[in-house]
């Protein structure tokens, strides 16, 4: 294996390996919130992702800064999996207080806290690692990225679910921790390195200020992490507590939901080589708000379960293509621009998670979920005014770190 292909597989396994990491905790969510287990209210569960959130901004926000701090992009992308290894671990260790206090709670928060700053640096990175290895491709390679990751967020569920059925859960944590740890040893040996860090322009990857349109790109994905965050983390619960099927049924239907997902980021990748993507982007967003009208005007497991693959499927592409496209109109901000999609993205999940977790009782999730798809046609206005107002964008010849128009 040569070099180049060293750095793409642990580029794109760590993707896999982040998936795993990030969706261990919604998926967990019905046996957190059981008496049985560690008892959380709806509220608490919602809680939990507000370190996630804060942590996943701030690292995120620094991503590109770090670069310059830590000596390399490389540096960051350790440094997000050596935080997935210590949420897994704090996780794992939960176990031990369960029914002791608080002190479960607390731990759980702490992780979430942890696998927000993994996510932050390790997503930041690996985009940026991506958009750079195949810049003549992007659309393609970045969905790719994100399709190991869709992988890695079924995975996480039905791992999760086989330790379940072993009677020990928190074996689920720590394999994943073991396999995050060995990823870390692999990666120390590899020459992982963005081609703008051996140029004089490195100096100004955090600097430079971000076109406006770019900030359009991060209201859009900010939306969307909230339409993927309420059907990520709530749907499952939604689906036991209120459609009334077994936690099991719900878990199988949250996994069929993030396999929409990953499906659909594989199809698109393929698509993406032959067919323009606009298209896609424009009707992507429609499709979601119609899942959302419809989650809760069905009745049954197989029509819950269609429904999720329709909004999974809705949802699959849109981020890893906003984040290739709004780096194409920026390209040599390619590691500031994957920060702050990064960062509009776990923003708008910890938007959902609150703000569900605090209406949900008094509210209910079945209005929630509908009330949810004006998220989603927003999304889709300004969808078609980028498509409408596009226009290309140039380096300047006096300086090639300023983008002009």
């Amino acid at each position: 294996m040569t070099s180049r292909q060293k750095i793409i597989a642990a580029v794109y396994l760590s993707g896999f390996l982040q998936g795993i990491a990030l969706i261990m905790f919604p998926a967990a969510g019905p046996l957190l919130t059981s008496p049985d287990y560690h008892g959380l209210t709806a509220g608490q569960f919602g809680l939990l992702f507000t370190p996630q959130i804060i942590a996943a901004i701030i690292a995120s926000a620094l991503a590109a800064r770090c670069v310059r701090w830590f000596g390399g992009m490389k540096q960051v992308l350790l440094a997000g999996l050596l935080a997935d290894v210590l949420a897994m671990s704090l996780l794992a260790l939960s176990n031990l207080f369960i029914g002791v206090g608080s002190l479960s709670f607390i731990l759980v928060l702490l992780a979430t806290g942890a696998v927000g700053a993994g996510f932050g640096f390790a997503v930041s990175a690996l985009n940026a690692f991506v958009f750079d290895l195949f810049r003549d491709k992007a659309d393609a390679a970045v969905t790719g990225l994100h399709v190991l990751t869709g992988l890695g967020q079924v995975g996480a569920s039905l791992i999760l679910g086989a330790f379940v059925g072993l009677g020990f859960w928190w074996g689920a944590p720590v394999v994943v921790g073991v396999v995050l740890a060995l990823m870390i040893l692999f990666q120390l040996g590899l020459s992982l390195k963005l081609s703008a860090e051996s140029r004089p322009m490195i100096g100004s990857m955090g600097g430079d200020r971000l076109p406006g349109r770019i900030w359009l790109y991060a209201l859009v994905v900010f939306l969307y992490g909230i339409c993927e965050g309420t059907f990520g983390n709530w749907s499952s619960i939604y689906l036991q507590q209120d459609a009334g099927l077994t936690m099991g049924q719900a878990a199988l239907a949250l996994s069929v939901f993030w396999g929409a997902v990953t499906t659909g980021r594989a199809l698109f990748a393929l698509i993406s080589l032959r067919f323009k993507s606009q298209p896609f982007y424009q009707a992507a967003p429609l499709l979601v708000g119609a899942a959302f009208i419809m989650l809760p005007l069905v009745g049954g497991f197989g029509p819950n379960i269609v429904t999720l693959a329709i909004a999974g499927l809705g949802l699959s592409f849109f981020f890893p293509l906003s984040v290739s496209l709004a780096s194409a109109e920026a390209p040599v901000l390619a590691a500031t621009v994957s920060g702050a999609m990064v960062a509009a993205i776990m923003l708008g999940a910890g938007f959902s998670a609150n703000v569900v977790g605090l209406l949900s009782e008094p509210v209910g999730l079945a209005a929630i979920f509908q009330f949810s798809s004006l998220y989603a046609f927003t999304m889709a206005g300004i969808v078609f005014y980028l498509a409408l107002t596009k226009r290309p964008l140039m380096l300047s010849d006096e300086n090639p770190g300023k983008l002009t128009i």
